[in-house]
């Protein structure tokens, strides 16, 4: 049990960690913070050489948030922090060279992503890993959180959070199969988030997934001191960003949950360890970093606008034509298909993108491509727009695996109108050909694009079911997006090629859509449809029907929703609708002749089982609510 003491100002916390008493004093007056944050400097009695800080950030000031910042070039924290108008920052993530190896998410983009494989030596074999890694999440209510999480590719869609880590041991030789987004579900939620690991506390839980996330065999030293940052946050609501100059990473987790952390995730330590006080360095050891966390007023959040439109194009996508001798990069970080290389040349190699925008408007070029010391400083990319063609020298040694802004320019929406990237670059020895994404915000800009499609649930149906039965048990209906944020109900028709009633298993059915009246089609074009599993039960599954259907009356069937069920027993018996996972959803006891209406409104369409059981016996029947 924590004892606080109470001198004036002065506030002292001691602290069990690994034997030793950790006192955390409130120095927050010796800085001009504003409502919400304050600042903890941490000795221990006896040990002159150690030292610590942490930032207690309440996130129910409104006034003040957190969130991190990414830069195309490695910065002090100390000058990051300034630059960006902070109150205070710490260190973020992982990287190499300048680029983040850990995630980096802003509203509706991830400019950076946890590493989703990694080689480890074992046995003197060099293996490749999948790995779950965690992340430190601000939500779009200013709600916290740590999760695992699995970025599939680089889109903010497809950000999927699991349970759990991959079940690794520490010089594990047995790489697991990538996770699939079936065993986890969409990160919807968040509005910025940073990478990190190993995670520390989860659910008040001391976890020290260590091994999982495969940090051995990385710079994270299990048992060994050094300087170390963390961030955490307390079920209050309580965000805590904290340094030290000397602990174990596997003492982390206990010094967290003393601090009332409820989760908790390693950042990048060691040498890379540093907080600012705004501008000013509280400790560092002068090495550069290309991300940060930061203390900012909720103005600095910056959230971005909708874009009106939004497009991503790759060198292997449809239309996108080269000249050349261009070659795959083995590189990591690359925008969906690897980034494509070539030596210095002229502008006759070339990839060029054909944009075919929607409409006239304005619109922003943005670039990605994998960075490396031997890119060119000078790779031209030339605009062709309404004014001609503009040609932008850009950088590539630096700005690797995030969206860099080429430039803004004003388009017709013409067929001539491109993006291409040449060889004739003067510098170093390779350019990159690599992503395009092209967004407006241009509110003059008409286009109501599809943008979402909801999916529909998947079903389960008798054997014997046939193909037209089980078609009509699935949602006739769903509701898709457009650019501009407005949803629509389009109707579903659906397709079941292979479907097979008498075959227990699996069964993919197509549900196809048209497009409602102002909504235009994408491009490349949006599959039109949706797909819903439907699984045909074994004959002999006697869990559900494994009695026959006698002496129960149900009208209307199909129902919309109110139902009348007539009957005799003798004695008591339990009436019960279940659906066809065996989940009762209703019941009620029945006596004799008995006729009861039924409000079922709450169900979900589907097929459901009306089962009355007893001393008599059981009766079930088919019920269909439309």
């Amino acid at each position: 049990m924590k004892n606080i003491v109470r001198l004036l100002f002065l506030i002292l916390l001691p602290t069990f960690l690994a034997g030793q008493n950790i006192q955390w004093q409130d120095v927050s007056s010796e800085h001009e913070f504003p409502n919400g944050l304050r600042l903890f400097h941490g000795t221990i009695s006896g040990n002159t050489n150690f030292f610590a800080y942490y930032y207690e950030v309440d996130m129910a000031v409104p006034e003040i948030a957190i969130r991190p910042y990414l830069s195309a070039t490695s910065k002090q924290v100390h000058n990051f922090s300034a630059e960006v108008g902070a109150y205070g920052a710490v260190n973020g993530g992982f990287f190499a060279g300048t680029s983040s190896v850990s995630s980096v998410v802003f509203p509706g983009e991830v400019p950076a992503r946890n590493l989703t494989s990694l080689s480890r030596t074992v046995g003197g074999v060099t293996r490749t890993y999948p790995v779950i890694r965690p992340l430190f999440a601000v939500n779009n209510d200013r709600s916290l959180a740590t999760e695992w999480v699995y970025h599939h590719t680089y889109s903010f869609d497809d950000i999927y959070v699991y349970d759990e880590p991959m079940d690794y041991i520490c010089n594990d030789p047995n790489p697991l199969p990538v996770p699939v987004k079936a065993d986890g579900f969409q990160y919807e939620d968040i509005a910025y988030g940073l990478g990190g690991g190993p995670m520390l506390v989860k659910d008040g839980v001391n976890v020290f997934t260590y091994c999982e996330e495969i940090w051995w065999g990385s710079g994270v030293d299990l048992n060994i001191n050094r300087p170390r940052t963390v961030v955490g946050y307390t079920a209050d609501q309580k965000v805590i960003l904290l340094v030290t100059n000397s602990m174990k990473v596997e003492d982390l987790p206990q010094l967290m949950l003393n601090l009332n952390c409820v989760g908790a995730m390693n950042l990048d330590g060691g040498g890379s360890t540093a907080m600012a006080v705004g501008g000013t360095s509280l400790y560092d050891q002068n090495r550069p970093v290309p991300t940060i966390l930061a203390v900012v007023h909720s103005d600095s959040l910056g959230l971005p606008q909708t874009p009106v439109y939004e497009k991503f194009m790759d060198t292997g996508d449809d239309g996108v034509t080269s000249n050349g001798s261009w070659f795959a990069t083995a590189n990591p970080g690359f925008w969906e298909s690897p980034s494509m290389l070539h030596g210095l040349a002229s502008h006759d190699e070339y990839y060029q993108f054909p944009l075919n925008l929607p409409a006239a408007g304005e619109y922003e070029i943005y670039g990605w491509w994998t960075s490396h010391a031997n890119r060119a400083t000078d790779t031209p990319y030339f605009i062709t727009h309404t004014g001609g063609t503009t040609q932008v020298a850009v950088n590539q040694s630096v700005g690797g695996s995030m969206w860099n802004l080429i430039g803004t320019f004003q388009f017709e929406g013409t067929a001539d109108e491109n993006v291409k990237i040449t060889a004739g670059a003067t510098t170093n020895q390779f350019v990159v050909a690599d992503g395009l994404r092209i967004v407006s915000y241009d509110s003059n800009l008409a286009v109501n694009q599809i943008s979402t499609i909801e999916g529909v649930d998947d079903i389960a149906v008798p054997f014997g079911t046939s193909i037209e039965d089980a078609l009509a048990m699935l949602e006739t209906e769903t509701v898709i997006y457009d650019t501009q944020g407005n949803s629509y109900i389009v109707d579903l028709e659906w397709q079941a090629a292979d479907y097979d009633g008498n075959a227990p298993g699996d069964y993919t059915a197509t549900g196809t859509f048209d497009l409602p009246e102002g909504v235009e089609q994408t491009d490349p074009p949006t599959l039109l449809q949706v797909e819903a599993i439907i699984t045909v039960l074994e004959d002999d599954d006697t869990s559900i029907f494994d009695i026959t259907t006698r002496g129960i009356e149900i009208y209307p069937n199909p129902t919309a929703g109110v139902v009348t069920i007539k009957g005799k027993t003798a004695g008591e018996h339990q009436l019960e609708i279940l659906s066809l996972n065996g989940q009762s959803v209703f019941q009620t006891v029945v006596r004799g002749v008995f006729n009861k209406e039924i409000d079922l409104t709450f169900l979900k369409r589907g097929v459901y089982l009306v089962r009355i059981s007893g001393p008599a016996g059981n009766t079930v029947q088919k019920l269909v609510i439309q």
